[in-house]
């Protein structure tokens, strides 16, 4: 599949990367229908978060469609349209369950094209997805 990829800073460009897979019982697949680019996104590709490296696929403000979900996904089913939030809750931890999602302890936070696999693609891997989408 094709996605938007950073290259360094300033440096990015749409290439051949792995299709997106199932990792954890918890995960969803979507078809990516529809993405944003937001500030956030130009001070990646200015270079201004070096968390982000090179190889990364950009993105994480998304609609789409679920064509698969883990094991452990209930709320959702293949065709159901989605809002993928840039910031994933793993419903678990303190921060979690204070309703302070960006502070997510258990796997989540901003995780989306910081330090896993983005949105701008045309499939996406959108982790605890029963409590980010």
């Amino acid at each position: 599949m094709k996605g938007l990829v950073y290259g360094g800073s300033g440096i990015r460009s749409w290439a051949d990367v792995a299709d997106a897979r199932i990792q954890d019982p918890r995960d969803a697949i979507i078809r990516v229908d529809a993405v944003t680019i937001c500030g956030t996104d130009l001070h990646i590709l200015g270079g201004d978060v070096p968390e982000v490296e090179a190889g990364r696929v950009l993105g994480h403000e998304a609609v789409g469609t679920v064509v698969e979900t883990g094991g452990a996904v209930a709320g959702l089913r293949a065709g159901d349209r989605v809002l993928a939030s840039c910031i994933s809750a793993c419903g678990i931890c303190r921060y979690c369950r204070e309703g302070a999602y960006g502070q997510c302890r258990g796997g989540g936070g901003w995780i989306l094209g910081h330090t896993i696999d983005g949105v701008q693609s045309e499939y996406a891997r959108i982790p605890f997805a029963d409590l980010s989408t």
